[in-house]
């Protein structure tokens, strides 16, 4: 065979092999999502199977990936506990039979955060001229969210802080969130996100109307606590004296 046949058949079975196609925004955005070069590999070795194998074989890709069965087992339980993949039973209607399947959901939600993050500060840069004192007090909540997370943010975490701040959202319930999602132990944009939106429905703007819907959630709880301790000691110790003139 010469040289002209062996690279027509091999261009031939290359392309014929079958193509992955891998979402550029996976590609640009993985770093922002904590993923590592092998993760990402690992990944798009899942990708490339869906279609043929729900769940690929740790050890298969072990192999194609130069590494051993139980670092991809690792890898995997981590992007699992990070909640960027899952495992699942799907039905396969050929064999009649439940099997294991990969789950991307989760990597796609934190793909869609971002696009929709990147949409959304593009409409507000070419509707809204840039204001001095919103970019002070971006760096000045990005060092103070560095200092109570412990690393430096992404890009696309600065960007986020920026949003809330042209949302509206003053300096000190940015601030606040933040002190309640560390004082939980979650230091999750979207937890705090949640956490503004929620005062946002109430129509909250100072950190002052947040402590007094505190101060009456938790009378309205101790109120409700008494009411139900009040009921069951009744029912467990009624009145001395009920019976006394029967």
């Amino acid at each position: 065979m010469n040289k002209v046949n062996v690279y027509g058949s091999f261009t031939q079975a290359l392309f014929f092999s079958g193509m992955t196609a891998v979402p550029k925004l996976l590609l640009t955005h993985y770093k922002d999502l904590g993923l590592s070069d092998q993760e990402l590999i690992l990944i798009i070795q899942i990708l490339s199977e869906m279609n043929v194998t729900p769940y690929p074989a740790p050890e298969v890709m072990a192999a194609r990936m130069g590494t051993t069965t139980e670092h991809i087992e690792e890898i995997i339980a981590g992007l699992t506990r990070r909640k960027l993949i899952a495992l699942e039973k799907k039905w396969n209607g050929e064999e009649k039979t439940w099997v294991n399947a990969f789950n991307l959901v989760g990597l796609i939600e934190e793909l869609a955060d971002r696009w929709a993050i990147e949409r959304m500060l593009e409409l507000e840069t070419t509707q809204q001229p840039q204001v001095s004192a919103k970019a002070v007090s971006t760096e000045r909540l990005v060092a103070i969210f560095e200092q109570e997370i412990g690393r430096p943010l992404t890009g696309l975490e600065c960007e986020h802080i920026t949003h809330w701040l042209t949302s509206c959202f003053t300096e000190e319930l940015i601030i606040e969130a933040l002190r309640r999602g560390v004082s939980a132990g979650i230091r999750n944009f979207r937890y705090i996100d949640s956490i503004l939106r929620e005062w946002e429905k109430k129509g909250f703007r100072t950190r002052a109307e947040v402590e007094a819907d505190d101060i009456h959630f938790q009378a309205r709880q101790e109120k409700k606590y008494q009411s139900k301790s009040g009921s069951r000691k009744n029912a467990a110790n009624p009145d001395k004296y009920e019976n006394f003139y029967l």
